[in-house]
């Protein structure tokens, strides 16, 4: 409701009046829209005048309340004249309700203590006319309702206006006291009259012509009226609306007439009336003489199954009461509702032969309505005990379920799992009665449950670890309903804000460590330092502080239960460092003094930790620390130069790695960590090497790419002690390397390329015969434009990104075979430019996750390798790019960095 205050003062003569329907405050007429005014009288202004019109006749409400002292309040006349007033002692509000004829008026607040502030408030709603004003005051003069009443013509409704203002002799006052109505009934039975809509107190007369008050209805204030007379005769009969004193209010009026009924229901067991087709109504009555009347219902006949039946029973004019029997007459469910009140019985049945029956109250006669319906019940999916619970499986995305539960079948239950740390949702809908839901651990622990009353949905909503979970809908009592189950998830991401506001923390270098994230940040105030996360804001702490500014640790690697890095301490430059879960320390100091050793390419080999450094006098080269001792495993480039260590692989226990010497060139090295078990392995003799890459370990085997002088470069294969050409792809000396390589379950994946970069897409067991092309057309993809790229393996599936020209850069995957090669999901829909461009592909707990836009934003997508469910996991920037990257799992957790276009790029998790 608009509120005004802070205006100029309102003038104390109707001359100087506020206009309220200028368009700096109503801009019109009055509306059925409070308009508040706030202002304060007192000292040497004692009255505030306010101008405002009616476009139509109305009742117009005056409000004046927040009083802290007496004030008064005055409704005047065009000409200033009062019409009324309203002066209640002290702070009581003071309140005007009349009918007003069209025109202006004007409101004034009076002060009569001390100073006060207050609230005037206005509002108009237009009069109900209908036309009938000054004619249908007398029962001479009463209205006839058009058509007469009967049972072709039951109803009759309305609105219209009553107003008193007794005392009030102003001309624009609408005074309409009184409203008649004629009624003819065409035959015996019930009138049913509701007066409603009431602003004001008005009450409700039925008369015969005399007159003579056969039935009134005087309800205090705004509750509705109401008169039901059952067993009317045939006839002319009268209604009076009238208002109370002082009163003004538009009013509905209602009239209903049932015939009475002839009796077609049996008297007893065995005479009862059969129900033959579903749904059924019948009308009919009861009284003290006919007061047994029963209804046969034979479900085996009528739905040959199980079934949810609704019977409902409406009395028109008494009370009337409502039963259920078995086959023999016994008692099932009874429904005694008072007066004219509904009766109702809903109740699962088991095929059979049932019985309805209808009683009338003590000493009452009445007409009556009666329904009953049917809904057959299926065969129970949803077994009604935890260890028999229906499994549906992992739940990855949305899943809807449709059951009933009722007197037959109390409890349903359901079990799923979780793969990941997820936001659960349940909605239990479609509800025609109350049911309940219990969610459910597997120590078979309630977690959380909904029981709000009545049809209303019953909704859970939580975070759930990844595990095994129950859900259980029941009923108790007399409740029974068919149900929706819908169960969804959605892996959580939130934030983990490093650097709080528009800054970045930058957070690199993620690596899982015993279930804990450690990762380097920055969070604005010692530089790069190491942090570690548990998943949430609580457990994520800063390790270091070491020399702010420049410490940079990089290259995290797990080894022997500890975490090694590289760092700068600002004293002995960027050399090796160790975190056992207590405290950070400086590990060797390969390159002495303040000089650099820049360790890198840390990897794992059995108990051993390789990596390159350079120790200022036999250039880079592989060094080792077997858990005892660090040292230089070989100066392969005697003296100062380098041998340059790259790609460092292990298999089997040793460490794989290419390397550049004089006599050698580029060849691929294998090391046990002692100068004597560091050998090379010559594909090429001769000086300019084999230049190998692409190390990827197969099980035991290891597959490289290498040129050998006459092949060009290839997939080659070291298993056994033996180096060998898997099969020569390209014939010829071709000049570019295949890429991509990797271990998909016992084979491998790559991409190979002509000399003019022209891509295809092939897989190898190892052998030459089963190293072939995988998708056969070379002008399709994923053989064409820059080929597949981002190869990633989730179980025996690779997926992998690529272009296609009517879907542009998208999600593809392959099980190695022709026909099951194809795209996953075109989630930017259109052909090129609309690329959703897929990155950081990963491995989380068997399904694939990755960074894909959609055309309005970019986030977190997952899939199972279907396109139903392959489906955006969060929601970081909407409408924007949150650009997720480093996509790390830790456990049941999936870190990565992103920004929701506020914080900068953070730490978030899934």
């Amino acid at each position: 409701m608009p509120t005004y205050s802070g205006f100029s003062d309102p003038g104390s003569t109707t001359a100087t009046a506020l206009n309220t329907a200028s368009s700096s405050y109503i801009g019109g007429s009055l509306t059925s829209t409070s308009n508040i005014f706030q202002n304060s009288i007192g000292g040497s202004d004692l009255i505030d005048t306010y101008k405002f019109t009616v476009s139509s006749s109305s009742i117009v409400n005056l409000n004046l309340d927040g009083l802290s002292s007496n004030a008064d309040l005055y409704l005047l006349n065009s000409t200033g004249g009062t019409i009324t007033k309203s002066a209640q002692s002290g702070n009581t509000s003071e309140s005007i309700s009349t009918s007003l004829a069209i025109g202006t008026y004007y409101a004034q607040v009076y002060d009569t203590a001390s100073n006060t502030n207050y609230n005037l408030s206005f509002s108009a709603n237009p009069i109900l006319d209908s036309g009938r004003l000054a004619t249908d005051n007398t029962i001479a003069n009463a209205y006839t309702i058009p058509t007469p009443l009967s049972g072709s013509n039951p109803n009759y409704s309305t609105t219209d206006f009553v107003g008193d203002q007794s005392g009030i002799t102003d001309s624009s006052v609408i005074q309409d006291a009184k409203d008649f109505y004629k009624v003819d009934l065409a035959s015996n039975g019930t009138l049913n009259i509701t007066l409603n809509g009431l602003t004001a107190d008005a009450n409700l007369v039925l008369l015969r012509s005399g007159p003579s008050i056969i039935q009134s209805s005087n309800q205090t204030g705004t509750t509705s009226e109401s008169i039901v007379t059952s067993s009317l005769a045939q006839g002319s009969y009268y209604i009076q609306v009238y208002a109370n004193t002082k009163n003004v209010t538009n009013y509905g009026l209602q009239v209903a007439f049932t015939p009475d009924q002839v009796d077609n229901a049996g008297n007893t067991l065995a005479a009862a009336r059969n129900i033959t087709t579903l749904p059924s109504s019948f009308s009919d009555f009861v009284n003290s003489s006919d007061n047994l009347d029963y209804y046969r219902l034979d479900l085996t006949t009528l739905t040959n199954s199980d079934a949810l039946v609704d019977i409902s029973l409406k009395p028109t004019s008494a009370n009337a009461d409502l039963q259920l029997l078995d086959s023999s007459g016994s008692g099932i469910q009874s429904s005694q509702q008072s007066g004219i009140a509904t009766d109702a019985i809903r109740r699962s049945l088991k095929a059979g032969v049932y019985y309805i029956l209808v009683t009338p109250g003590t000493g009452a006669a009445t007409n009556y309505d009666l329904s009953v319906s049917t809904t057959p019940i299926a065969a129970d999916q949803a077994p009604n005990t935890q260890n028999t619970a229906k499994n549906i499986g992992v739940l990855t995305a949305s899943q809807s379920l449709n059951e009933f539960v009722g007197n037959i079948d109390t409890d349903d239950y359901y079990t799923f799992s979780l793969n990941s740390n997820s936001l659960f949702s349940l909605n239990l809908s479609n509800l025609s009665d109350n049911a309940d839901v219990q969610l459910i651990d597997s120590t078979r622990v309630v977690i959380q449950s909904s029981a709000n009353t009545g049809t209303a949905n019953e909704t859970i909503n939580t975070s759930l670890s990844a595990g095994t979970y129950l859900v259980r809908v029941y009923t108790s009592g007399l409740a029974n309903t068919f149900y929706n189950l819908n169960l969804s998830t959605t892996a959580q991401a939130h934030i983990i804000d490093l650097n709080p506001g528009s800054n970045s923390s930058s957070p690199d270098n993620l690596t899982a460590w015993n279930n804990t994230l450690y990762f380097t940040a920055n969070d604005g105030s010692v530089g790069s330092q190491l942090w570690k996360s548990g998943g949430t804001v609580a457990n994520t702490s800063r390790i270091t502080n070491i020399n702010p500014g420049s410490f940079n640790p990089a290259n995290l690697t797990v080894f022997n239960n500890k975490l090694y890095f590289t760092a700068n301490d600002g004293t002995k430059g960027t050399e090796l460092w160790v975190y056992d879960g207590t405290q950070s320390q400086i590990f060797s100091d390969i390159n002495p003094n303040s000089a650099s050793s820049n360790p890198s390419n840390l990897t794992v080999v059995g108990n051993s930790l390789f990596f390159t450094a350079d120790n200022g006098t036999n250039g880079r080269e592989v060094w080792v620390y077997d858990g005892t001792q660090l040292h230089l495993v070989k100066d392969i480039y005697s003296g100062a130069q380098s041998s340059s260590p790259t790609n460092l692989t292990a298999v089997n226990g040793k460490l794989y790695f290419a390397a550049n010497n004089p006599s050698n060139g580029t060849e691929l090295w294998v090391s046990d960590g002692t100068v004597n078990g560091t050998q090379v392995i010559d594909i090429k003799p001769g000086t300019l090497g084999s230049s190998p890459a692409n190390l990827t370990a197969v099980g035991s085997t290891l597959y490289f790419t290498a040129n050998n002088g006459t092949s060009g470069y290839e997939v080659w294969k070291y298993q056994t002690g033996v180096a060998s050409l898997v099969k020569d792809v390209t014939p010829g000396n071709n000049a570019v390397a295949p890429s991509y390589l990797t271990a998909v379950g016992n084979g491998l994946y790559f991409v190979k390329y002509s000399d003019d970069f022209k891509p295809e897409l092939w897989k190898t067991d190892g052998t030459s015969g089963g190293t072939v092309r995988v998708k056969n057309d070379t002008t399709q993809a994923p053989n064409i434009g820059f080929g597949a790229s981002n190869l990633t393996a989730v179980g025996n599936t690779l997926y992998f990104i690529t272009p296609d020209n009517a879907t542009g850069l998208e999600l593809w995957k392959t099980d190695g075979t022709d026909a099951n090669t194809g795209l996953v999901k075109d989630i930017w829909v259109g052909p090129d430019s609309n690329n959703s461009i897929p990155q950081s592909l990963i491995n989380f707990n068997g399904s694939l996750y990755f960074a894909a836009s959609d055309g309005s934003s970019r986030e977190v997508w997952s899939s199972d390798g279907t396109a139903l469910n392959t489906r955006k996991v969060s929601n970081i920037y909407a409408n924007g790019n949150a650009d997720p990257a480093k996509l790390t799992a830790v456990g049941t957790r999936l870190f990565f960095t992103a920004t929701n276009g506020t914080n900068g790029t953070e730490l978030w998790v899934i």
